[in-house]
């Protein structure tokens, strides 16, 4: 499983989402590692690619908006619980584990 965590130069909204890709990967015990990438695009905001696949911008549902931990709201970025669902998902999906 790839995670990249791409990022314009001067960007520093990716150190948060660094900070939340890396606690959402430990707290599921997950043994990911997230690529940085920096590269030269017209947006300031980082952007998060799961196995290729682009992030879109999360509407941030009740659920998810209740956590205080969602420290990239308003980001452009998914919340906290949506990135931990969609990483732990793809694991299972990957290796073959229920549960």
């Amino acid at each position: 499983m790839r995670v990249e965590l791409i990022y314009a130069p001067g960007c520093n909204t990716y150190k948060k989402a660094l900070d939340v890709l890396e606690t959402v990967i430990a707290e599921e015990r997950l043994p990911i590692p997230v690529e940085l990438s920096e590269q030269s695009c017209h947006s300031l905001a980082p952007l998060i690619k799961i196995d290729g696949a682009e992030l879109g911008e999360h509407k941030h549902s009740a659920p998810c908006s209740a956590y205080q931990s969602s420290k990239l709201s308003g980001s452009g970025l998914p919340c906290m619980e949506h990135l931990r669902n969609l990483l732990s998902d793809r694991w299972r999906e990957l290796t073959g584990m229920t549960g």
